[in-house]
């Protein structure tokens, strides 16, 4: 598999991450200086090759040989780490073209990071220089790149001078710093590390590129990002599906989720996804892992390393060793949505119930199981056992605390133990109290992940089931007569009118209401008698998107007298907002009954490409912020499952049973069908309201804003 290398990101990327010869250009012997720092890690780290440190004047640092310049150097060097000023950049980038080098990490700062003219054209010089000598570059503004499983530790930051387990763990991060707090917590899970790469400005090399380095590097099994965002959506799909297939699972911790960068947009649709909505949507479309921390990133690792089987029944056992703690952790797994074993009132049925029966001065026992109500810790590995026969053989998490003496707390340590080898799913242990060395490092080499804390228990046991590997599912292919409806965007240069959008839309498959252009109140009054009282009228003003808030909306129109007065009024309206009464276009509709309005639609969050939008709607749109996002394309029965499983999936079910559940479906599909064959004529699309009845839904006001130039 190759994305961008057609030779394969493992030759490209070799001499980077197995180089037989390395240099740090800006090496010193003054200790506390990057410099200085780079080469003791380096050397601590047992790097294999050849070393050679770079400083103009020469001598020797930390024990090895310097040289004035690479043009002393007896041998072209495979990588470098550069960390001298930004202004001399260039010059240096000149000499490893010239030494052959086929690699470069650029620790310096100083360039497009800065926000200046100045430091972007520094960049933009670096990257022709590089990109002339064929010299591929990490960075620039990054403090290095590390490699556990080759020995090559080439960077600065603290956590580089770790001693760190080699692991099959490998990490690309738009933060750097976050490796100081990563690999401890790593090591402590004995999860294990084989590469970290802080991606620095991303001046050539980016994240998706080392994404497929990791796919195809053998000693990578578990892919961790940590991401701010992705320079190509289409890509970014193609190798999560490519790991997926790998059978390499990928956790992902995605930075600056807030708002913040919505903005204002012409469609609700667009402010209702949002990039962080986005992210989510794809990662959950894609089997990829979402946790909120650099705490639960390492701990996800740690569970899918201590994952050996996936079984079909993932249901959650759960034990603690306090009453309190079963009712914290039934909380925890409700709140998440994930399915407790046994019964759904807690009790168990089947040979588990038949187990408990023989337990002598037991209490009652559910799940999650108080250890103090079975008559003692060595009746665990039997109720593990019958609940296993009984078929329960997903995840375990435990809670626990420091038993009064160590011999009680390795008993519980025993038991856990084989439930995690017998069923080859994770068992997870949260103890708010500690653990004692012993204990700790007991559970760590035995692969159950240790925990101070509830939520990041969970967060990290949240990654088994996100990379459960799906059944795949074949997208339905547009039709063909939607080839035809192209030519309504020619020219279009703003968003299209309510009459034009639903045009479209209905073409698409999308359920419009019926709608007709009046151009005086006897044409109105006839329209109204036609399709029937009440009736709705809107003026369509070319610059007004959203009609109802500048009052070009009349609804509930009863009588023939109250729509001459409707009409008077919205002309006024259309006069006193400035609008020339001939650019304006009134129309007139059938105003229809509805247990609920929602909004479907499609965002372009770019660079991720197309969304499927579905919300609560009407004018509390936003307010509500009740939202359902799909990446397009994706599987009808996807998105019905999708439906099915939100509150607004409920909502609609609930009123109109699966009959208005398919017809939401079959909306949102008609809508993908469009976007795959003119997305890229289409930025965003608003069907607001569709409104849901007891038998139908019925789209009332549409808008397509087509892409610009």
């Amino acid at each position: 598999m190759s994305v961008r290398f057609p030779e394969g990101a493992l030759k490209v990327l070799g001499p980077l991450f197995k180089p037989k010869s390395v240099a740090v250009i800006g090496a010193s012997a003054t200790r506390g200086k990057q410099g200085n720092t780079a080469v003791r890690y380096l050397l601590k780290g047992g790097y294999p090759g050849n070393f050679y440190p770079i400083n103009p004047g020469g001598g020797e640092i930390e024990g090895v040989k310097a040289y004035k310049s690479l043009a002393e150097v007896p041998e072209p060097v495979d990588a470098a780490l550069m960390v001298i000023p930004a202004a001399l950049s260039a010059g240096a980038l000149k000499d490893c073209v010239a030494n052959g080098m086929k690699s470069m990490v650029i620790g310096s700062v100083g360039f497009a990071e800065m926000g200046t003219d100045e430091g972007r054209a520094l960049q933009a010089e670096i990257v022709a220089i590089a990109k002339a000598g064929n010299l591929r570059i990490v960075g620039p503004n990054t403090n290095g790149i590390f490699n556990a499983t080759d020995k090559v530790s080439l960077g600065y930051s603290s956590a580089y001078g770790d001693d760190l387990t080699p692991g099959p763990v490998s990490v690309a991060a738009h933060s750097g710093a976050l490796f100081n707090s990563l690999a401890p917590r790593l090591r402590d899970l004995r999860a294990g590390l084989s590469k970290f790469v802080p991606l620095g400005n991303e001046a050539d090399l980016s994240m998706l590129d080392f994404l497929e380095y990791f796919i195809e590097d053998p000693d990578t099994g578990i892919i961790g990002l940590i991401i701010e965002g992705i320079s190509d959506g289409d890509r970014f799909r193609t190798l999560a599906d490519a790991a997926r297939q790998a059978g390499k699972p990928i956790v992902a911790l995605k930075l600056g989720r807030s708002k913040a960068g919505a903005g204002a947009t012409e469609a609700h649709s667009s402010r209702l996804a949002g990039s962080a909505r986005a992210f989510d949507a794809l990662f959950r479309e894609y089997g990829i892992a979402s946790v909120p921390t650099v705490e639960a990133l390492a701990g996800a690792c740690g569970v899918l390393l201590g994952t050996k089987t996936r079984v079909t029944n993932t249901a959650l056992v759960s034990v603690t060793t306090t009453g309190g703690g079963a009712s914290m952790m039934a909380d925890f797994a409700e709140a998440r949505g994930l399915t407790l074993a046994g019964n759904p009132d807690g009790s168990w049925s089947g040979k588990v119930a038949e187990f408990i029966k023989t337990l002598e001065g037991a209490g009652v026992v559910r799940n999650p199981t108080d250890t103090g109500v079975i008559g003692g810790q060595e009746n665990m590995t039997p109720l593990f056992q019958a609940q296993e026969a009984d078929g329960w053989i997903g995840p375990t998490m435990v809670f626990t605390h420091p038993l009064p003496n160590l011999k009680g707390s390795q008993i519980v340590a025993d038991y856990l133990i084989g439930r995690a080898q017998r069923t080859g799913s994770p068992v997870v242990v949260v103890a708010p109290d500690g653990l004692v060395p012993e204990l700790r490092d007991r559970y760590a080499e035995n692969g159950l992940p240790f925990f101070r804390d509830v939520a990041t228990g969970f967060d990290s046991l949240q990654a088994y089931y996100d990379t459960i590997p799906r059944a795949s599912r074949a997208v339905e292919p547009p039709s063909a007569a939607l080839k035809d409806l192209g030519a309504a965007f020619a020219g279009k240069t703003g968003f299209l009118t309510e009459t034009e959008s639903a045009a479209i839309l209905k073409a698409a498959g999308v359920p419009m209401v019926e709608s007709r252009t009046v151009a005086n109140e006897g044409e109105a009054i006839a329209a109204a008698t036609a399709l029937g009282f009440p009736v709705v009228l809107k003026a369509l003003a070319p610059d007004v998107a959203h009609k109802a808030a500048a009052g070009f909306v009349i609804a509930g129109i009863r009588d023939a007298v109250a729509l001459k007065e409707a009409y008077a009024t919205l002309e006024g309206r259309v006069n006193s907002a400035g609008s020339k009464r001939g650019d304006v276009s009134i129309i007139l509709q059938p105003m229809m009954a509805a247990k609920a309005e929602i909004i479907v639609g499609v965002s372009n969050e770019s660079p991720l490409g197309h969304f499927l939008v579905a919300g609560l709607g009407g004018i509390y749109t936003e307010i509500l912020d009740e939202v359902v996002l799909l990446p397009i394309p994706v599987a009808r029965a996807t998105i019905r499952e999708t439906l099915v499983a939100s509150k607004l999936g409920r909502l609609v079910r609930h009123i109109g049973g699966d009959a208005a559940l398919d017809q939401v479906t079959g909306a949102l599909a008609a809508l993908q069908g469009l976007i795959q064959m003119h997305g890229d004529k289409i930025e965003s699309i608003d069907v607001n309201p569709l409104l849901v009845g007891e038998t139908s839904c019925i789209a009332v006001d549409a808008l397509i804003v087509p892409k610009k130039g």
